[in-house]
C-alpha cells in the first residue's frame, strides 16, 4: 500500500525524489501509445533517448520502429507516435522501438532508480493498481520541449492516478504537487466516479493543452481524442532492463 505520493511536475523534479517506484506520464503521446501497444499484444519495447540509437537498435534486433519530432514520424521510421494508428497495427508477439521527444526521455532518466511503468488514461486503473502496492511512488510528468515545460494534460493524468491511488491506499501523505493533483480533481470526482463530469473534464484537459494545439495543427485530431478516454488498455508496461540511455519494456498488467 502507497504511503507516501509525490507528482514532479517536470522529469528533473523527480531527480531529487526517492520512491519505490516512479509512473511517467507523456499521454501526448508516448504513453498512450505504449499502453495501446501492449494492449494489442507487444512482446516488448525498447525506448531510447536519441534518434540515432533508435533506428540503429531496431534494424540490429528486427523491431518495429516508432517515433516522431516534431510530432511527426522521422524519415525511415515505420510508424510514428500515434495511439489510434497503434491501436489497429498487428503488432502481437512482436518486439518495437521507440523514440520520442519527451516520453521516452523521461522513462530513461528514472530507469534503474526503482520500479517504472508508463501511464496514461489509457491504462489509469491498471496503472494505479501497480502503483498502490509500493510505498513511496513519483507521478512523473513528461512535459513539452523535452522535458523543460511544464504538460497540462500530463498534470492531468497525474490528478486521475493520484485519485485512484488515494482510492487504493487510504491516509497516504501527498507531497505538495499531489495535493493540488487532489484538489484539480473536483469533489464531485469523489462523492460519484461515475459521473460523466469527469471523462468530460479530462477530455477538456487534454484537448485544452498546448500540445493538443500542435498535434491539431498537424491534423492528429484522433490522438488527442484517443488520449483522453480512460482505460482503453489493461496493460502496465513496467521497465524490465535498462542501460545508458535505453530501457526495455514489457507488460506486468
Amino acid at each position: 500500500m502507497t504511503k507516501r505520493l509525490e507528482v514532479a511536475l517536470l522529469p528533473s523534479e523527480a531527480e531529487a525524489m526517492e520512491a519505490d517506484a516512479f509512473v511517467v506520464l507523456d499521454v501526448l503521446r508516448a504513453t498512450t501509445t505504449i499502453a495501446t501497444l501492449f494492449e494489442g499484444g507487444l512482446a516488448d519495447l525498447l525506448v531510447v533517448d536519441t534518434i540515432e540509437a533508435a533506428g540503429e537498435r531496431a534494424r540490429a534486433e528486427g523491431r518495429i520502429l516508432f517515433g516522431e519530432v516534431g510530432g511527426l514520424p522521422p524519415e525511415g521510421f515505420d510508424h510514428g507516435n500515434s495511439p489510434a494508428e497503434a491501436a489497429t497495427l498487428g503488432v502481437a508477439g512482436q518486439g518495437a522501438a521507440l523514440f520520442t521527444t519527451n516520453g521516452t526521455r523521461s522513462i530513461c532518466g528514472v530507469a534503474g532508480r526503482g520500479a517504472v511503468a508508463a501511464g496514461a488514461f489509457a491504462n489509469a486503473s491498471a496503472a494505479a493498481r501497480w502503483a498502490a502496492a509500493y510505498e513511496r511512488v513519483v507521478l512523473v510528468c513528461a512535459g513539452n520541449a523535452g522535458g523543460k515545460r511544464f504538460a497540462l494534460e500530463d498534470f492531468a493524468a497525474a490528478a486521475r492516478l493520484v485519485q485512484l491511488i488515494s482510492r487504493e491506499s487510504p491516509g497516504l501523505e501527498l507531497g505538495d504537487a499531489a495535493g493540488v493533483a487532489a484538489v484539480a480533481t473536483g469533489y464531485e470526482d469523489w462523492i460519484a466516479p461515475g459521473l460523466p463530469q469527469r471523462t468530460d473534464r479530462s477530455a477538456r484537459l487534454v484537448a485544452g493543452a498546448h500540445h493538443a494545439r500542435g498535434l491539431k495543427a498537424l491534423g492528429l485530431d484522433a490522438d488527442i481524442a484517443f488520449a483522453a478516454r480512460e482505460d482503453s488498455s489493461g496493460a502496465v508496461p513496467v521497465v524490465v532492463e535498462h542501460g545508458q540511455g535505453w530501457a526495455l519494456l514489457r507488460d506486468r498488467g
